[in-house]
């Protein structure tokens, strides 16, 4: 997900990977547990965005997160995009 900081001053983040340091007017592309992103949308000090998909054709997080609720896998929230995409994957070649 793309998200921008919008204020005076460096904000930060809680993404999958690591704490990520947003300086003023900077976007950066994240992935996010839902909480954290409820979190980071409740602070106001960011615009939020689609990642742009890679030119490989992949799905973007929350794609494939429709995606693997359409097929009925169950999968945790905080689930790594790579490992999801495996699973949707497993589950379209069977």
């Amino acid at each position: 997900m793309k998200v921008t900081n919008n204020q005076a001053g460096p904000r930060g983040l809680n993404t999958l990977g690591s704490a990520v340091l947003v300086d003023p007017g900077q976007s950066v592309d994240v992935e996010m547990a839902d909480a954290e992103l409820k979190v980071a949308k409740a602070t106001g000090w960011f615009s939020f965005g689609a990642a742009k998909a890679a030119d490989d054709g992949s799905l973007d997080r929350e794609d494939l997160k429709k995606q693997a609720d359409e097929l009925g896998i169950e999968y945790a929230r905080n689930i790594p995009t790579d490992k999801l995409k495996e699973l949707v994957d497993a589950k379209l070649a069977e």
